[in-house]
């Protein structure tokens, strides 16, 4: 019974939230002739970085940059189409076959993150603690014994990248994941609402969670449940896109963009960007390895090589 009041209510929120896809992915344009069109994942958009970084790039180079909010799989489509001038999105495999593949010529770390398991403040799975893959078994077997509900993006994005390598980590294979797992299909703040309003479990990026928090105050009951864990780390990178192959895009404002963000303004600008006094986006151009990652030798030279009108 507890496991059908959960999806009779899931569907109805579901529904709702669908009604809202509907609208426009863009942000409003007002400089069609120097305009910059970035595919982005829903967290740059949703945390309103994009927007506090938007008129330093705008006033810097004459521009309007504008983006598109969308799941990184749906971001990488967008640019395999050719219908984008820059890719910023967080799934670093996907990232680097795009480029393997022709499309994009190189993709650079520029800031990074974390992911957080949140769910009800009750914690019924009693999922709580710093081990992703404990979290999401406590999770499952909760949820396979009807105790709570987990919320899936299942949009494509990265963060369900994510979601589904920890399920396959924790052993949790797909035909275990029936009655208790809901798919919103939709953006992070979206699946945040949806889990809020059930009671439910789901991950997000740190920032976009705490932005929600910030805007809705009390409305957002969820709390974190599993943090501090390394196979949460969520890097973001800028992927420029071959002009050979799309060669209406604007790669040159697409270079300028890629300069401007990893330059020592752009890169203090992200580390500055805070929602109520909390830092959401971390700066890491050219250090990746301090967070375990390999250095990117290949990729800073370009860029710097860029930098200098080569």
């Amino acid at each position: 019974m507890a496991q059908k009041k959960y999806m009779l209510k899931g569907l109805l929120v579901l529904a709702v939230i669908a009604t809202g896809l509907a609208l426009p992915l863009m942000n409003t344009p007002s400089n069609v002739g120097n305009r910059l069109i970035v595919a982005t994942t829903t967290s740059t958009a949703d945390t309103g970085l994009l927007d506090y970084l938007k008129p330093y790039f705008d006033e810097k180079y004459s521009a309007d940059l504008v983006w598109l909010s969308l799941g990184t799989g749906q971001a990488i489509a967008v640019a395999a189409r050719g219908d984008c001038d820059l890719l910023l999105v967080h799934d670093r495999e996907r990232e680097d076959e795009f480029i393997s593949s022709g499309n994009g010529v190189l993709r650079v770390t520029v800031m990074y993150n974390d992911f957080v398991i949140v769910g009800p403040p009750d914690d019924p799975a009693n999922a709580s603690g710093t081990d992703a893959i404990r979290t999401m078994r406590k999770i499952a077997e909760s949820g396979a014994s009807g105790g709570c509900v987990f919320v899936s993006r299942g949009d494509g994005s990265g963060t369900e990248a994510l979601e589904k390598k920890l399920w396959e980590s924790s052993s949790v294979c797909g035909f275990l994941l029936s009655g208790w797992y809901l798919s919103a299909g939709s953006g992070m703040a979206a699946t945040l609402r949806v889990a809020n309003e059930l009671g439910a479990y789901t991950i997000s990026d740190r920032g976009t969670f705490y932005k929600l928090k910030d805007s809705i105050n009390e409305s957002l009951s969820l709390v974190v449940i599993c943090e501090n864990d390394s196979r949460l780390l969520n890097p973001y990178g800028v992927v420029l896109i071959n002009s050979s192959l799309y060669p209406n895009i604007n790669s040159d404002l697409a270079q300028k963009f890629l300069l401007f963000v990893t330059s020592p303004e752009g890169q203090d600008l992200i580390g500055n960007y805070t929602v109520g006094g909390r830092q959401l986006f971390f700066p890491i151009y050219g250090q990746t390895e301090k967070i375990g990652l390999p250095r990117e030798y290949e990729t800073i030279a370009y860029i710097e090589n860029l930098r200098k009108g080569g």
